[in-house]
Parts: C-alpha cells; sequence; structure tokens
C-alpha cells in the first residue's frame, strides 16, 4: 500500500511538472563582473500584469504577452540596472509592442532584430522577447557596462533577429526610417481590421500611412473590404471584385484599398493620386513574386 501512494505522488507530481512549461521557470540572466543578480520580483503572467505595470498591461496583453521576468544588479548596497524580459506569443506580437513604443528619431543600434539607447536604457527585440535595460541611478552607472549588459542578456535569449516578412514589403523610397509597426487590435477604428502593418511617408512634405496585410485565403480578403465598405458606404457592396477602392471615411480622411487575391493594402490621407498608382503597382509587382 505505502509503494501504491508513491507512485500515485509521484504521477501526480509528475503532471504538474508538465502543467506549468519551463518557461515559467526562473529565467537565466547573465552574470556580470563585480556586480550582484538579485531576482526578488514574481514572475508576471497576463493575469497579473497590471500589478506591476499598471494601465500598460492593456496594450501588453493586446499584443499576447506571456511572461516577465525581472532582474536588478546590485554593487554594494546600490541597484543600478533592472532587465526587464516580456516574452510574448511569437515574433510578430513582440514586434507590435516594440514598435508601438519606439519612436523614428530614437538612436537605435544593431542588438538583436534591432535596439536603441539612451544614456540611461537599452531597449531590444529579439524572437518573441521585448527586452527593456535601464540604468536606476544615472550618476553611478557607465553606459559601456549598460550596453555590455544588454548585449549578455540577448546572447543568452533564444529566437530570431529579422523582422516579420511584411515589414519587407514597405517601399523604402519616402519612408519615414523605422516607422513601420504591426498592428494587433483595432485599426481605422473598426474591430474587425486586425493584423495590420502601417509604415509612415512622405511627399511633397505631406504625410501619409501605407498600410497592409496578407489573408490565408481571397474569401477572407474580400470579406474584410465588403465590410468596410458596408460601413462607410452605408449599402452592401454586392459581388466585389479584386481592384482599388476609393472612401470618404468620416472618422479617418480619404482611404484608398487595394484588393489582389489574399493581398490587402490601402493609403490614409494621401491626395496624390500618381503617387499612389505608382507604389500600388509597385506593390502588387512585390507581392506576386
Amino acid at each position: 500500500m505505502r509503494q501504491f501512494f508513491i507512485q500515485v505522488f509521484s504521477l501526480l507530481f509528475l503532471s504538474l511538472l508538465l502543467h506549468f512549461p519551463a518557461s515559467s521557470q526562473t529565467r537565466q540572466f547573465p552574470e556580470m563582473k563585480g556586480l550582484k543578480i538579485i531576482q526578488d520580483y514574481p514572475v508576471y503572467h497576463p493575469d497579473d500584469l497590471w500589478d506591476y505595470i499598471d494601465g500598460a498591461a492593456d496594450n501588453y496583453l493586446n499584443y499576447h504577452f506571456q511572461e516577465l521576468h525581472i532582474a536588478e544588479y546590485a554593487k554594494g548596497k546600490h541597484i543600478l540596472y533592472k532587465v526587464e524580459i516580456y516574452r510574448h506569443e511569437n515574433d510578430e506580437y513582440a514586434f507590435g509592442i516594440y514598435s508601438a513604443e519606439r519612436s523614428p528619431d530614437y538612436h537605435f543600434i544593431s542588438l538583436g532584430t534591432q535596439g536603441y539607447r539612451e544614456s540611461s536604457l537599452v531597449f531590444f527585440l529579439k524572437g518573441p522577447f521585448y527586452v527593456k535595460v535601464m540604468a536606476m541611478d544615472e550618476s553611478r552607472v557607465s553606459e559601456d557596462q549598460l550596453l555590455d549588459l544588454a548585449k549578455a542578456v540577448e546572447a543568452l535569449l533564444p529566437g530570431k533577429t529579422v523582422f516579420p516578412d511584411m515589414v519587407s514589403f514597405f517601399p523604402q523610397s519616402g519612408e519615414i526610417p523605422n516607422s513601420e509597426r504591426f498592428l494587433a487590435g483595432d485599426f481605422l477604428g473598426r474591430a474587425y481590421l486586425k493584423g495590420f502593418y502601417t509604415a509612415q511617408y512622405k511627399t511633397n512634405d505631406k504625410a501619409f500611412t501605407l498600410f497592409l496585410r496578407r489573408y490565408e485565403t481571397p474569401d477572407q480578403a474580400k470579406e474584410v473590404l465588403s465590410r468596410y465598405y458596408e460601413d462607410v458606404m452605408k449599402t452592401k457592396p454586392g459581388d466585389l471584385k479584386e481592384g482599388d477602392f476609393r472612401f470618404d471615411d468620416g472618422y479617418n480622411g480619404v482611404i484608398f484599398l487595394i484588393w489582389k487575391g489574399t493581398v490587402l493594402f490601402g493609403f490614409q490621407n494621401l491626395d496624390d493620386e500618381r503617387v499612389m498608382r505608382t507604389m500600388a503597382q509597385n506593390l502588387l509587382k512585390k507581392f506576386s513574386e
């Protein structure tokens, strides 16, 4: 009987280990010479992220946040650095939250997929991870040591160091560098317009937005276009055919939409139709390659 209970307990313990993935255990942080690693924070998950970042949690959850690991680095009694490692469901969602918080005028560096730095912080993206390395007391830290710590963290993380494939479809001519974004949530104020990539452009000193998305099937793209057509035009569209459409969206200005196969893309606030036609032709060619 005693052996039976031991076997039952062992099976129960094993099932509990399998229930909790290894990624939820303590994450490894790099050793830094002369610094002590402190891991007093819990591992945060979707149901308790508010306890740490409060109102900002909703945006992270919108990008399918999975878990957050935190470590501090101290010298003596002084905490010099804090490292936050946010893991998201996949590379695309991690890029989404990273791109939502970066600005085109930041000082970008080659770290992971991409990073940026200031005197007191280094933030970077790698695979499904969005990482923040921050100085807690600027008077006591070295910018070189801060960057070395960020590089050491990056070296321990698995994952690809490339942007999602859709980013490569944005034409470089006229684009504001590092303005690309992935929008997991509503686009143009419509709940059904999810998963679009956007980038900012300038022509004749006027800014406009290029947005695009690839669906799994042409019918899915057609359905989204039909819903938007009915939403804006206040009438059912009938049987839509592939091509380009112009909408006077009362909330978002003039919207050009182009549908071709599984792809929907378009322009917001672009009043130069010649530029629109040229960019559309080039994009259609690129999508067909």
